[in-house]
């Protein structure tokens, strides 16, 4: 179902998916903006290793078990919030949360073959979450103008924010 879709495009699956399920929990979508906005860059980020090296400072590992030190991307007010945040959060949405991000790291340094493996398998895991709460997936078809035949797999940037149902 998702090998026609581009890495870009599955990205833009998984931050919708992962919006349900921060509206499933009853998260307050306030508290959420400033990350979601930064997960969203990734479909329209050219250099994507940028983007993996500073969302990487605002998963729950570096917020939660890393001090503040040596940080280059997130702020202090930032990192202030999301460590109450995070606490704060159920843990299936944390571990949902690191999914997004490993689907759009896991082949980053990877020749891409065979639709990418890795990443389908990521959306899949998230798409089984979602079902077993009976929260209603996305239409995959929505996804599909986002070609896994451009750019390696990769799919052209594109302005995937238009897509959010919480931005």
């Amino acid at each position: 179902m998702f090998e026609n879709i581009s890495i870009r495009g599955r990205m833009a699956y998984m931050i919708c998916s992962f919006e349900k399920l921060l509206l499933y929990y009853k998260c307050n979508k306030e508290e959420w903006k400033g990350l979601l906005e930064k997960l969203w860059k990734y479909t329209s980020t050219e250099f994507l290793d940028d983007w993996m090296y500073e969302i990487a400072e605002y998963m729950p590992e570096s917020v939660l078990e890393d001090s503040f030190e040596g940080a280059e991307f997130i702020s202090v007010g930032e990192y202030t919030h999301l460590q109450k945040l995070y606490r704060n959060t159920d843990a299936k949405v944390l571990s949902f949360l690191r999914s997004v991000f490993e689907c759009g790291t896991c082949d980053l340094y990877s020749k891409i073959y065979n639709y990418s493996p890795n990443t389908i398998k990521c959306v899949r895991q998230a798409t089984d979450i979602l079902k077993n709460l009976n929260i209603e997936l996305m239409d995959a078809k929505l996804f599909e103008k986002y070609a896994y035949t451009d750019c390696n797999g990769w799919g052209f940037p594109f302005e995937g924010k238009k897509m959010s149902i919480i931005l």
